[in-house]
């Protein structure tokens, strides 16, 4: 990539360069599914966030242009490369193409020279001051590509799948499985995946490992609705099965990740299976549809107050009722007794810690809108950062949380869009309501009245929020003018206390 960066030909075109750049990075970084019109017109070449690509057809002008240039490049400069960079017609994720075996990838630069600091750090003050925008993606992408091959040879080496059924005895458990999950004390499984699975939170998913019975099974066309890693859910471990998981002595939060493969999005429902903890019932029955509405989106399970037996091992038990039982992944993180680990969420594509050190999650248990990233300041909060990105549309968050508490719940807004510095807007331009489990606690929240102004942060708080019977709060954000929108979400643990019905602080 590197090399034909810094050609004449991509010289003489610096917006096809930021966009070939642009593209390579998303694919080292293993986002593939992000590569996407609106996020390259947006992130890559300058469009504003409320870019229509109905309208604008800017993107798909670059890529023809970009797929011509590459051709020639290829025709010319590039026809020694051992390596050939392609971009398909009708799509936008880039493909490496191996040419010829006995030539020098760099076009004769050498691989060192191509991809050195000294390299790498003039393409980017070239692309930057031809742009006048700094590419960001370019001064990783080198770093990433390289990590990438070590820490794919370590996961290879370190985190083999399992090639059967686990260990049917604590005996049999291998050392240096329960060393591992004493030293990290927390474990994170995708079900029936051969490949550990890395996250949006960066977060590594071990092959699946510990299970007895059942059978691994995948969809790698799987389009997942609610997650930004559908990765993690094209792969799953289906019918009669148990899991054994080492754990050093402690309390745990333990969750269930399932998405239904087998049934498109729509009515009915796929059949109910039981979990057991430890022989005794965990969850009587689910049925993953009924539970989230819809077939192949994600939803989960969150139980606290985990803790291994005697033996040393997490004891789960998956059994058919009505239809084989399924799940898609599994975590289990050390606890609080007694109470829920708060839970935040952000609404953008990557971790946030804000200034008191929290860590907020990317964007998850969602259901509907669009997620994009705003870049005006925000006043009124010491983490302007955590406004940046917004989920807007017609929202439903789905949280899981065990149901034998209430909850507090504080939503994070800032109107970025109906604001002066789009020459419009102001008080009343955008409506909506706030429901909790079918419970309204806003009428027509209008941010601007509320903040103060745009650009000015804003929360809403929430308490004695009780979930449904199978663990969940339902957030439903319906527009009455104009979109919904939310930044941020979190959920603290009030306790078992009972409470009375939710009130605003």
């Amino acid at each position: 990539m590197q090399a034909v960066l810094s050609s004449d030909i991509f010289h003489r075109a610096p917006t096809l360069a930021q966009l070939l750049a642009y593209i390579c990075e998303r694919y080292f970084r293993g986002e593939i599914e992000l590569i996407k019109e609106y996020s390259i017109a947006v992130e890559a070449l300058g469009r504003p966030a409320g870019f229509d690509q109905k309208r604008d057809s800017i993107v798909r002008v670059e890529a023809h242009r970009l797929r011509k240039r590459l051709r020639e490049y290829y025709e010319t400069e590039g026809k020694d490369h051992a390596i050939r960079i392609e971009l398909p017609p009708g799509g936008y994720v880039p493909r490496f193409v191996q040419q010829r075996r006995d030539v020098d990838p760099s076009g004769g630069k050498g691989i060192e020279a191509a991809g050195s600091p000294a390299d790498g750090s003039a393409t980017r003050k070239r692309l930057s001051a031809r742009t006048g925008r700094p590419v960001w993606w370019l001064a990783a992408a080198g770093s990433i590509v390289a990590v990438a091959a070590l820490a794919g040879w370590l996961l290879l080496r370190v985190e083999r799948p399992a090639a059967g059924p686990a260990p049917t005895s604590p005996a049999a458990v291998q050392a240096d499985d329960l060393t591992s999950a004493a030293r990290v004390g927390e474990i994170r499984i995708a079900a029936g995946s051969a490949v550990p699975v890395r996250d949006k939170d960066g977060e590594i998913w071990l092959s699946d490992r510990y299970f007895q019975g059942g059978e691994a099974k995948s969809r790698p066309d799987l389009e997942v609705a609610g997650t930004l890693t559908p990765e993690l859910f094209r792969s799953w471990r289906e019918g009669e099965f148990s899991y054994r998981i080492p754990l050093k002595p402690g309390v745990y939060e333990l969750t269930l990740w399932f998405c239904e493969p087998r049934f498109p999005a729509g009515g009915g429902n796929s059949g109910s299976f039981r979990i057991l903890l430890d022989g005794r019932p965990l969850v009587e029955e689910i049925d993953i549809i009924a539970d989230v509405g819809a077939g192949q989106a994600v939803t989960a399970r969150t139980f606290r107050d985990i803790r291994p037996g005697a033996d040393g091992v997490l004891h789960l038990e998956f059994r058919p009722i009505s239809s084989s039982a399924l799940l898609a992944a599994l975590s289990v993180v050390p606890g609080t007794s007694g109470r829920l680990r708060p839970i935040r969420i952000a609404a953008r594509e990557e971790p946030y810690k804000d200034s008191e050190g929290h860590v907020w999650s990317s964007d998850r248990f969602f259901f509907g809108g669009r997620l994009v990233k705003r870049i005006e300041p925000i006043q009124g909060t010491e983490d302007p950062e955590l406004y940046r990105g917004e989920r807007y549309g017609r929202l439903t968050y789905t949280i899981p949380v065990p149901p034998d508490s209430t909850y507090t719940a504080v939503l994070h807004f800032a109107e970025t869009w109906f604001g002066s510095r789009l020459g419009g807007g102001g008080e009343g331009s955008r409506l909506f309501d706030i429901l909790c489990n079918g419970l309204l606690l806003e009428r027509n929240l209008d941010v601007y009245k509320a903040a103060g102004g745009p650009f000015r942060a804003m929360r809403k708080t929430y308490r004695g929020l009780k979930p449904t019977p199978n663990g969940k709060l339902v957030f439903q954000l319906i527009p009455s003018r104009n979109y919904a929108f939310l930044n941020a979400l979190e959920i603290l643990d009030e306790g078992r206390a009972p409470a009375a019905t939710p009130r605003e602080k």
